[in-house]
């Protein structure tokens, strides 16, 4: 169900759809398009860790996120909601540049037994693992991915992330390796209930909708019967010269000639 009702309102007056996005996320293909298709509408752009999507979005402080899930909805309420899943993320260890798990261009879970793993408290991954967590934990707890990442680089431990945030966290001193047993997170949106035409407008951006597309405007095409098919189809095959029209049939009475 879409509904009509106002989108939040930038400091101007004029209408502002307000997103929040996640550490690793690239939004910017999605923002470009919302520039071409809704000019008078600026699209806001609101980072936020996971752990605040829930929150923000039960409060009216954005009209959508684009987050982690289920990971957000464990860290807070979002009231009436809406999610839809856009894409896996494969998981990967990351490990000091000279480790021996290096070795390999992918690991396995069983490659990961022996070692010391590092589990921030914004848990990227951690609840992934509802049969227990592998390896051993180091006892402390960093408070943010990029803290843990930071000692990754010590030697402390090894670090379990999604691969974008390996990516967004790069060092030169460090490397990370595809696990391929590990469980996978999913990016998504989520919004509240009702949705509202700003919001069911991104989502069509997202999902691939094009700008001339209007959902629930068209009626679907009426049934036609048998003998309509088959009209349409005899036709069809006239145009392609696969049948001959009245014009090429032999008139009575008419032998052709011999050479």
């Amino acid at each position: 169900m879409v509904v009509t009702t106002p989108d939040r309102a930038g400091e101007s007056g004029a209408p502002t759809f307000r997103l929040a996005y996640v550490p690793g996320v690239t939004p910017g293909k999605w923002v470009r398009i919302w520039s071409e298709r809704q000019p008078d509408i600026r699209l806001e752009l609101v980072a936020l860790e996971v752990a605040d999507c829930a929150a923000a979005v039960a409060q009216g402080n954005v009209q959508m996120a684009i987050t982690r899930l289920p990971d957000a909805l464990r860290h807070g309420e979002a009231g009436p909601h809406h999610t839809i899943e856009l894409y896996e993320e494969t998981t990967v260890v990351v490990v000091p540049k000279d480790h021996v798990l290096t070795a390999g261009d992918e690991l396995t879970l069983a490659d990961l037994a022996d070692e010391q793993f590092l589990w921030p408290l914004d848990e990227p991954v951690a609840g992934f693992f509802a049969a227990g967590r592998p390896g051993t934990a180091v006892e402390h707890r960093p408070e943010t991915t990029g803290d843990a990442i930071e000692l990754v680089a010590t030697g402390i431990g090894v670090l379990l992330v999604p691969q974008s945030l390996a990516r967004l966290h790069h060092r030169k001193d460090l490397v990370y390796r595809p696990v391929t047993d590990a469980p996978t997170g999913t990016v998504g949106l989520l919004w509240p209930a009702p949705t509202t035409e700003l919001a069911d407008e991104f989502i069509g951006i997202v999902r691939g909708r094009k700008a001339t597309s209007s959902r629930g405007q068209s009626e679907p095409a009426p049934k036609r019967s048998a003998k309509e098919k088959a009209a349409a189809k005899r036709a069809a095959r006239e145009a392609a010269g696969k049948v001959p029209g009245k014009s090429g049939r032999k008139k009575p009475g008419v032998r052709p000639k011999r050479r």
